[in-house]
């Protein structure tokens, strides 16, 4: 198309890719349409017909998942490069593209009636939540930092509106300002270290420097020879510093309890599911890839932000009574496991739990992550007094009375969040643990034991609020009616949670 342009820079060379590539990114250009859609629906249909969108959204992403799980040129069990080298595709890549499809049908499940009882608008809600989807299905597949920055950020713009959504909301607007300095500012060390790694190793020579396979021959041959400049180190920290203010890593979590608080209950299980995946995911992409030749020193300093992101999630959530700022904080507790797994693959690269390899059971990790999440936030959005945060728990008590089938969903969620047998939480905690004791990183793996110890307490006692403790207002008791498509959600998401961590567990 404009031939000079690839003669400048290999990245556009893009401007002409093969008609393959394009197959290879179309569950995203599906879901990418499907928001257009969405977004013609709310222009064109009747206000009495707007009703469809949500319907359309969900149908739309149940299509897309059925067509990523077939067998055809969208999934790959190999790495496979695209769009010169832009994206890559391979197996792991291809699991996590499930996680932020069942993270935004889930999302949208919870958000309709909870948007409906607040006269929000559901049509725009949909619309940006599948921009936001379809930014991080790309994200999951970057190979050039061109392509990881602005998949990044067309995510972080549409996730700002999401969180800031409820324009009544003092708590909603607030939570939206404060994630748009937080995001701000680790877009802004992203930009810099990319931008230092881009210096540094193209004055060395490295024909394209943003291109993930070859920083990592050139840092490779720059490693075995010593001569790793302190610039391209400090690019690199500062990398790996902004995804660990997307993952909520310590000392990058301190926004995270206020933006989960005050965010609608929906976008708080969306931020707590998709964006933690984008984050852990691009961090075993980024460590495991172009940063592994120097794992060396990448090991212990992974190894400290696991401990340290442990203990401050596990230690916060426990001394917090509001339920979205504990599951937000316990959330960050969850981030540290995932550090923990990545620092096992770069102290034993190849290392392996039950057959699966660091990046397989990160996705485990996070799709049990995704069902624990989605099971206790179904039971909380039906409670609208959990919104109000002068009363963080009592809407909690009487819950069992009100609603056996929402107390049901809150322990089995809590259960699969906690790591309680035989869940898809534990399997996926003990994936991650079998990892650190192959590595024989033995203080990190006492700190994990620890943090699952502390998180147990917390918890249940959430759980204890809705099933023990009593209730003074005879209100409260009035029984909670339940929608069928709920009710079949909640059945499913819960069979999911016993028999996926059977099937990883056995089914290998």
């Amino acid at each position: 198309m404009i031939p000079f342009l690839a003669d400048i820079d290999p990245v556009f060379k893009v401007l002409a890719p093969r008609p393959a590539d394009w197959l290879t990114i179309l569950p995203e250009i599906a879901v990418a349409g499907l928001s257009l859609l969405c977004l013609l629906q709310a222009m064109f249909l009747p206000k009495a017909l707007r009703s469809l969108i949500p319907i359309t959204a969900r149908t739309g992403l149940i299509l897309v998942a059925i067509m990523a799980l077939t067998n055809g040129p969208w999934v790959q069990s190999a790495d496979v490069a695209s769009f010169a080298g832009l994206l890559r595709q391979n197996l792991p890549t291809d699991g996590v593209r499930m996680v932020f499809l069942l993270s935004a049908l889930l999302t949208s499940f919870l958000a309709e009636g909870f948007l409906r009882e607040r006269d929000a608008a559901v049509a725009d809600y949909h619309h940006v939540l599948l921009v936001v989807t379809a930014a991080f299905m790309l994200l999951a597949q970057s190979n050039h930092f061109v392509t990881f920055f602005l998949a990044l950020e067309t995510a972080a713009v549409g996730l700002y509106v999401l969180v800031g959504y409820l324009r009544r909301s003092e708590a909603s607007l607030e939570a939206g300002v404060k994630y748009l300095v937080a995001g701000g500012l680790s877009s802004a060390l992203l930009l810099m270290g990319i931008v230092l790694v881009y210096g540094a190793l193209g004055s060395a020579g490295v024909a394209d420097s943003l291109n993930f396979t070859q920083i990592g021959k050139a840092l490779a041959a720059q490693s075995a020879a010593h001569t790793v400049s302190p610039l391209t180190l400090t690019g690199i920290a500062l990398i790996l510093g902004g995804v660990a203010f997307k993952l909520g890593a310590f000392p990058f979590h301190t926004w995270i309890p206020d933006v989960y608080q005050g965010a609608p209950t929906p976008t708080t299980a969306f931020l707590g599911t998709a964006s933690k995946a984008a984050g852990a995911f691009t961090l075993v992409l980024l460590a495991t890839g172009p940063f592994a030749p120097i794992a060396v020193k990448l090991a212990p300093l992974l190894a400290v932000g696991a401990v340290l992101t442990l203990l401050a999630g596990n230690l916060g959530a426990l001394a917090t009574i509001d339920v979205k700022r504990t599951l937000a904080l316990s959330g960050v507790s969850h981030a540290g496991f995932i550090l923990a797994a990545v620092t096992a693959a770069l102290v034993l690269p190849g290392v392996t739990a039950f057959g699966y390899d660091v990046e397989q059971v990160v996705v485990i990790y996070l799709l049990a992550y995704v069902i624990g999440t989605f099971l206790t936030a179904q039971a909380l959005v039906s409670l609208p007094a959990v919104e109000d945060h002068r009363r963080p728990q009592l809407a909690l008590r009487g819950l069992l009375r009100r609603s056996p089938l929402l107390a049901s969903s809150l322990g089995f969620g809590i259960g699969s969040l906690a790591g309680v047998p035989p869940s898809v939480g534990f399997i996926a905690k003990l994936l991650v643990l079998t990892l650190l004791v192959s590595a024989k990183l033995w203080w990190v793996l006492g700190a994990a034991l620890i943090g699952v110890a502390i998180s147990i307490h917390y918890y249940f006692s959430i759980l204890r609020e809705a099933v023990v403790r009593p209730t003074e207002d005879s209100e409260e008791l009035a029984p909670l009616e339940i929608p069928s498509g709920t009710r079949f959600l909640i059945g499913a998401l819960t069979a999911a949670s016993i028999i996926g961590g059977l099937f990883v567990l056995f089914g290998r």
